[in-house]
């Protein structure tokens, strides 16, 4: 796959589908630890299929995911906009539509505050609300998965591998989903949890350990503390046109988060899908059709005005 070659020697791995040269692409932004393949399945299907293969889009990891250049400083909000950034310079694209998933909607909330004019709309699925009085339960959640993480001494210096996968999910992914050890888990459980293991293992191989790490740590200890400058760039987004997605069932980001982001954001509107979790939708093409029906229906529109 072509990389791109950003400052300071980071190279970040993407994928660039030139459909249609005639409209704004749009850029589909990662959710936090999965490599760009998470698109790949559902999502992307669907996309085409409902904007009747109308629109080029963009995929990229971000440093540290995937085959992207290692990671060893910090995340920071103004730093994954820059990385954006310095993307969409290096594929001379001016106009985007942003579609992020996760900590996407939140790298897209960023960057549309500091470049509304590189902006045509905003929209994610699962949402991060950084303001909300909901977001302190996402922290604590990340702190319990460092805690796990870190029992993992002997392996946090290599890459995500087919060898060591299978101890990475059991330890750090299997109580965050089902609240409890894998060792207790039932056999309906554990039969979920080797599916899982088996839909995932492509998105996660290849993107170092520490990555994990330094996500846990940064959402759990560091991200309160950007707060402020994510409260300004929300007021930055200004009129533009935002579509927030969200699960009822999401523990990730809870629906809540998007409900209290709404009033938020001058020109945003929610769709609610009731029963879809956090990943749901990359596992299941039903949901993630029901997603990108919104979508569509979103940018056609947009188009229509």
């Amino acid at each position: 796959m072509p990389i791109a070659k950003l400052r300071d020697g980071i190279e970040i791995d993407y994928r660039f589908e030139k459909i249609n040269e005639d409209k704004p692409p749009v850029i589909f932004i990662n959710g936090s630890i999965f490599n760009y393949r998470q698109w790949l399945g559902t999502y992307i299907p669907a996309f085409r299929d409902f904007t009747q293969n109308q629109y080029s889009y963009i995929l990229y990891d971000y440093q540290g995911i995937g085959n992207s250049s290692p990671k060893t400083e910090q995340f920071t909000l103004q730093g994954l906009a820059d990385e954006l950034l310095q993307l969409l310079d290096f594929l001379n694209i001016d106009k985007l539509h942003l579609f992020g998933v996760s900590k996407g909607s939140l790298v897209g909330q960023i960057f549309t505050g500091l470049h509304p004019d590189r902006v045509v709309s905003l929209a994610g699925y699962g949402i991060v609300n950084l303001v909300s009085p909901k977001a302190r339960e996402g922290h604590n959640l990340f702190t319990n998965r460092l805690n796990d993480l870190m029992t993992l001494e002997d392996i946090l210096d290599e890459d995500i591998t087919s060898s060591n996968f299978k101890r990475i999910v059991r330890t750090v992914y299997v109580p965050a989903i089902f609240g409890k050890k894998y060792p207790d888990l039932n056999l309906k459980e554990k039969f979920i949890s080797w599916i899982l293991q088996r839909r995932t293992s492509s998105l996660l191989v290849g993107t170092p350990v520490r990555t994990l790490e330094l996500l846990f740590r940064y959402y759990s200890q560091e991200i309160e503390k950007e707060v402020g400058f994510y409260a300004s760039c929300l007021k930055l987004i200004g009129m533009k046109p935002v579509l927030l997605l969200n699960g009822t069932q999401d523990a990730t980001t809870p629906i809540e988060l998007a409900r209290d982001l709404v009033p938020r954001l001058a020109n945003a509107k929610l769709i609610e899908f009731d029963g879809f979790e956090h990943v749901s939708p990359n596992l299941k093409k039903k949901q993630a059709r029901a997603i990108m029906t919104a979508y569509s229906s979103f940018l056609s529109d947009l188009e229509s005005k």
